[in-house]
């Protein structure tokens, strides 16, 4: 076989998963969401304030300490491994994501695009070298200089597919301790037509980081089809509730939705599990 021939196996197969699951996590606090998601067969990204204050950024002599944008978030943990994620470590007084959640078959996930983020080590040069290059093109916007906006486009997706390994983050406005890398994150960055790419931060519009507003544009998403994540029942490996009674009312939503088609609504609903069924076991 030429090296040519091995290459292009390696770029064609697929190899699963040892080290880590074969499946991506999305977890909620509210059951609405989960419902909303099976009923309609789609996961609808949201506008996610993220801390970047350890890239010292900066757009004039104004620091920008917060950004959002859109995504959706997986983690790439295995089951076995799920409890401090969903529930919470109470040793880091860290609050877990909630106990509603979709399993999404990982090879599916590869191929719809999603992406592992990068978790930077905020002493390493590549965390210099990042912050260095963002500054620079800041400094370009800033005093209206031509830029290529292609280049600084990229640089603002790497910004989004990127984390510090551990740091600090609201929940439910409680400030929280995370150490994000045991959370292996991958994300669903969507293409939103229509709308010029917005750099929404603390320094330079900050009226768009309320949580009012986040809410408002992430509301407006859901009118954009082509920002959602179409679900397939052959993708979905699980589906979590909390108890036996969103379980039986999440079974009567798949079988309004599977009217036409009893056997594949009949296979999802077997992907339920209950969480207080199986918090025990972990």
């Amino acid at each position: 076989m030429t090296k040519k021939e091995i290459n292009d196996v390696g770029i064609q197969s697929y190899t699963p998963y040892k080290q880590s699951a074969n499946t991506l996590f999305n977890f909620m606090r509210e059951r609405k969401f989960l419902i909303e998601n099976i009923q309609n067969m789609k996961m609808y990204p949201r506008y996610v304030e993220e801390n970047v204050s350890y890239l010292n950024l900066k757009i004039g002599k104004q620091k920008i300490n917060n950004i959002s944008f859109p995504m959706l978030c997986f983690c790439d943990i295995p089951v076995h491994k799920l409890r401090d994620h969903v529930d919470g470590d109470s040793k880091t007084n860290s609050m877990g994501y909630g106990k509603y959640g979709i399993g999404l078959d990982k090879k599916w996930c590869e191929e719809k695009g999603f992406q592992p983020i990068t978790y930077l080590n905020t002493t390493s040069k590549a965390c210099r070298e990042l912050s260095a290059i963002l500054n620079k093109g800041l400094q370009n916007i800033y005093e209206e200089k031509d830029i290529e906006e292609d280049f600084f486009d990229y640089l603002l997706d790497i910004l989004k597919l990127s984390k510090p390994l551990v740091g600090q983050m609201h929940m439910e406005d409680v400030c929280v301790n995370k150490n994000f890398h045991d959370e292996r994150e991958w994300r669903f960055l969507p293409e939103v037509p229509n709308h010029n790419e917005e750099f929404f931060n603390d320094a330079t519009n900050p009226e768009l980081m309320t949580p009012e507003v986040r809410k408002k544009l992430s509301e407006g998403l859901k009118g954009e089809p082509v920002t959602h994540i179409d679900l397939e029942p052959a993708a979905i490996k699980y589906i979590f509730v909390d108890t036996e009674k969103d379980r039986d009312e999440l079974i009567n939503v798949i079988s309004d939705s599977f009217k036409e088609n009893l056997i594949e609504g009949m296979t999802l609903a077997s992907k339920i599990l209950v969480y207080e069924h199986i918090e025990g076991d972990w």
